[in-house]
């Protein structure tokens, strides 16, 4: 009889206890999550028709950028940066041809860019002005021994204005406006060319590193710091034990952006990222308990990597997906050897730059690597590739 009691108190007690289980879940992911994470694009609850209610995603965006282009318009204007950047010394600015101001550069940060005007009505055209804030941004991180190169690709080279005014701070090299050089039919073949021009223009100021970037990729403030340690501890250097040995290994490129949606848990062919991920959630489990794992997967893994920003120390080198080059990182003897590899290439449709790149780290025994977090956000709302707009705001919305 007293066996039979106690059973029927500890049925009672566990029914009690799944029962408060039960309740916890409901209130944590049924109630407490959806008002607060409906504004976070990659969570389960993101609603972008709740995030803007009537607003129309092409007006927010604008919005948000025309925010970002009078911030950059102020910094440019402001005495004091102007004064700065007239010193040449500090950002190594000077005549390509002549070789001025071409040592002891440890990084030219190279931006490929053209115009990218749109028509909203009939009698009005929006300029996004990507280059501006992009430049701007980089100019901010005051990264010294950086030289800053600007690519102006359109084929009226006079006509790209923030190109032309930014050519008062910085070197500028255009490929097109005159006779000698035709604007090739395809775009894909288009973007590889203006590439590879810019990837020798940029080797020419003999640096260390090219970081090429496309104009509509923009640096998370401190972010150019926290990659001169990754390259610094991870890829000039091994650790071993607690020591670092010099390694110098010019065979890794670096991506320092992936899209956000690739970086989802498992959403990678990569054996070494999809390992790193189960760790990663493990690591989670163990100290948070089921539901702690649960609400870190309705989250998405891309909102937990900004936890990482606390330092740079918790920045982290994972295999590259194959995908997207709005912002690499390549050692020079990489930078030559794809030169010469993408010019044997054309590209089309099937066959895009970032697939090329793709072949040429898999037939010459390089390395992809992804930095994460980003250390460079992608803000382009208008393609110069695929035309048209993009009206899903947590690609480009930051």
């Amino acid at each position: 009889m007293n066996f039979l009691r106690f059973c029927c108190c500890r049925s009672a007690i566990i029914k009690r206890q799944i029962c408060h289980v039960i309740v916890l879940y409901i209130l944590v992911f049924c109630l407490i999550l959806p008002p607060i994470c409906y504004r976070l694009p990659f969570s389960v609850y993101y609603s972008q028709k709740l995030y803007l209610w009537n607003l129309s995603p092409s007006v927010y965006a604008r919005q948000v950028n025309d925010e970002r282009i009078a911030k950059a318009v102020e910094f440019f204007v402001s005495e004091s940066v102007s004064a700065r950047l007239q010193d040449e010394s500090l950002l190594h600015i000077g005549n390509l041809s002549s070789g001025s101001n071409t040592t002891n550069v440890r990084t030219t940060v190279a931006f490929v860019t053209t115009r990218r005007t749109r028509s909203l009505h009939p009698t009005e055209e929006y300029s996004p002005r990507y280059l501006l804030q992009t430049v701007a941004a980089v100019v901010r991180e005051n990264q010294p021994s950086t030289r800053i190169l600007i690519c102006n690709m359109d084929p009226e080279p006079s006509a790209h204005t923030d190109a032309v005014y930014l050519s008062e701070f910085f070197s500028m090299v255009s490929r097109y406006g005159d006779d000698e050089v035709s604007v090739p039919h395809g775009k894909h073949e288009k973007e590889k060319q203006d590439y590879v021009y810019c990837l020798k223009k940029s080797l020419q100021t003999n640096p260390r590193y090219v970081l090429m970037l496309q104009d509509d990729a923009l640096v998370v403030p401190g972010s150019l710091q926290v990659l001169d340690y990754v390259v610094r501890t991870k890829v000039e250097r091994t650790r071993h034990g607690w020591d670092f040995t010099p390694n110098n290994d010019t065979r890794k490129l670096l991506k320092l952006h992936t899209p956000e949606y690739i970086q989802r848990d498992f959403h990678t062919v990569k054996p070494k990222r999809i390992a790193a991920n189960l760790a990663e959630l493990l690591g989670y489990g163990l100290f948070g308990g089921l539901c702690y794992d649960y609400y870190i997967s309705f989250l998405l893994r891309p909102h937990l990597l900004e936890l990482r920003r606390v330092s740079k120390y918790l920045s982290v080198m994972l295999d590259a997906n194959d995908c997207c080059l709005p912002a690499t990182l390549l050692p020079t003897a990489a930078a030559r050897e794809l030169v010469s590899f993408l010019e044997g290439e054309t590209c089309g449709p099937g066959y895009p730059l970032d697939t090329a790149v793709d072949d040429f780290v898999s037939s010459k025994g390089y390395r992809q690597f992804a930095v994460e977090p980003n250390l460079f956000r992608h803000i382009g709302m208008y393609s110069t590739l695929h035309g048209g707009e993009n009206t899903y705001l947590k690609h480009f919305v930051k």
